[in-house]
């Protein structure tokens, strides 16, 4: 929320676990790095030198990859090289800071203090307006 009202235009959250603690409803877009489950478990090994049965259990405590692709609004491949993945990630960059639809202003920092000061501006008019009607008469 600081960084929302800071200005920043792009806040990236990393949340392993955001559709579990249903932490989606506050986010947009959504993005899931996926990759299959086997790749996924050889990387877990790799990277924890834990054993397979760790891996899988661990695998196993979250929702599926899969699952999670279906709910994503974009969904980065990680099947390939690091190469490929930084042109992936590239793309979705370009995609999440293009110019902002009127929906998304709306929702967006400016969008919130534009209304604010709209709405204000119209209540403090219509007080002059209404001040200036009960004087006359």
């Amino acid at each position: 929320m600081k960084l929302w009202m800071k200005g920043y235009k792009v806040i990236v959250l990393d949340v392993p676990l955001l559709f579990e603690a249903k932490m989606d409803k506050f986010t947009k877009p959504i993005i899931v790095v996926w990759v299959d489950p086997e790749t996924q478990i050889q990387r877990l090994l790799a990277r924890d030198k834990s054993s397979e049965e760790d891996a899988r259990n661990r695998i196993n405590a979250q929702m599926s990859l899969d699952v999670k692709r279906g709910k994503a609004d974009i969904v980065i491949d990680n099947t390939g090289s690091l190469d490929d993945l930084n042109q992936q990630f590239q793309k979705v960059f370009v995609e999440v800071t293009r110019p902002l639809t009127w929906t998304e202003f709306l929702r967006s920092r400016q969008g919130v203090f534009a209304i604010l000061a709209s709405f204000t501006s119209g209540v403090v008019l219509f007080m002059k307006t209404f001040n200036n009607h009960t004087h006359i008469s």
